[in-house]
């Protein structure tokens, strides 16, 4: 190997070793994505339409000839005789032990579309639950969302506390420097140090939140998540009108009850059919003869259930008035989403009209803290003076990227709200 490819050789493990090391980058659609494939609905819903789809396949098979095996042995207390002795014939007598055993065969000619609307049937009962598993998936969709918001706010918290802690930090050491050389308090030292120890109490606590934020969204997606992974605040969606997985639910339970109207209907009309059935024993169809033989009969058949009639009508009373609830629902549904859509674009404008706000305040803080901090080095105010400005400073910057990430999760929500 020369040393030139040696050197590449190197420069390849080491560009390796370091991208190794690189904490990986979690986007908020990563996260969804791996948070609705753990979740056991998601394996659930496919299970659903599996079994639908099976169900229907059956309910189809009901076109197919029916075929039952039937066998019966029986023995007879007396049996008809025919006594012929008269005319010059024996006597022909039926054996008291009589047997049969064959195939019957049924298959349905015409019975009005009843086996296609079973079959719709359990499509669409199928279809049902995978709507309800896609409104619970929104729910865990909806949970990743507001875990992940914290997580970015909980990250802008701790970088704005760590800022403040090297900032009190240089000041504590400038004002330290001041007090041995007899140009500053030793009470304004006492107040910088009690302020460092507060600011990495809060550092502590927002530490740990992040780790319990992170730990939660990895329990979530059934994989690690750490602080080290770098969390980025997502792209602002465009507003797009889409479903509710909620209305596409009722959409369904209508359209089922619908089909249950059909099938309420046409299972009360006549079906015709074709038969055949074949048999090998005795005494068959001509009772005279008492050998074993095969014999059988084909022929067609109307089958008409007239007792369900009577009932009919209050069947089909019953689900128009499940019809009428599910109506209702989705009204109120639909008026509940309008009312919700528009909170969500006021408080869209607010937080962005805070935003636009909050930058010039901080610009004025940063000023106010900065002339401060020379005030201080100069003995002008005292170190509580100081402190107080600081944290005019960094509340000021703290709100300005609550609100920023605050309107990008409000458009977010607002986008669930629409549809997707």
């Amino acid at each position: 190997m020369t040393m030139r490819s040696l050197a590449t050789t190197l420069v390849s493990i080491l560009a390796g070793a370091l991208a190794a090391q690189a904490p990986a980058t979690l986007t908020l659609e990563q996260a969804r994505t791996a948070a609705l494939a753990h979740h056991p609905v998601s394996a659930d819903k496919q299970l659903y339409l599996q079994a639908g789809e099976e169900r229907a396949r059956i309910a189809g098979e009901r076109w197919l000839p029916q075929v039952s095996a039937a066998a019966q042995a029986t023995y007879q207390s007396e049996v008809t005789e025919f006594d012929l002795s008269a005319l010059g014939f024996p006597a022909i007598t039926i054996s008291p032990d009589q047997y049969h055993a064959g195939l019957e065969v049924q298959q349905t000619l015409y019975e009005f579309g009843t086996t296609h609307v079973q079959r719709e049937m359990e499509l669409t009962k199928a279809q049902v639950q995978a709507a309800q598993a896609d409104v619970d998936l929104l729910n865990v969709s909806e949970r990743v969302d507001r875990i992940y918001g914290n997580i970015l706010l909980q990250q802008e918290n701790l970088r704005i506390l760590r800022s403040r802690a090297s900032e009190i930090e240089a000041r504590r050491t400038k004002v330290a420097s001041a007090v041995r050389n007899g140009t500053s308090l030793k009470s304004n030292e006492e107040v910088l140090r009690a302020e460092a120890l507060t600011t990495r109490q809060r550092i502590v606590e927002a530490e740990t939140g992040l780790v319990q934020l992170t730990q939660a969204l990895g329990t979530l997606m059934g994989q690690p998540a750490d602080t080290t992974m770098t969390f980025v605040l997502p792209t602002p969606p465009a507003s797009t009108a889409g479903t509710r997985p909620e209305l596409q639910l009722l959409a369904l339970q209508r359209n089922g009850s619908e089909l249950q109207a059909s099938l309420v209907k046409k299972k009360h009309l006549p079906h015709l059919m074709a038969f055949g059935n074949g048999y090998y024993g005795r005494p068959g169809f001509n009772f005279l003869n008492n050998d074993f033989r095969t014999y059988g009969i084909v022929g067609v058949g109307l089958s008409w259930d007239l007792t369900g009639l009577s009932t009919q009508g209050k069947d089909l009373r019953v689900l128009d008035i499940e019809q009428q609830l599910i109506d209702g629902r989705r009204k109120a549904f639909e008026l509940q989403q309008r009312i919700d859509l528009d909170k969500e674009e006021q408080e869209i404008a607010k937080l962005d009209k805070l935003a636009e706000l909050d930058a010039e305040i901080v610009k004025s803080k940063t000023f106010v803290r900065e002339a401060a901090a020379s005030q201080l080095e100069n003995g002008v105010i005292t170190a509580q003076d100081y402190v107080t400005y600081q944290n005019a400073q960094d509340q000021a910057k703290l709100d300005l990227r609550l609100h920023q990430i605050q309107a990008v999760m409000a458009r977010i929500d607002h986008q669930r709200t629409q549809g997707y």
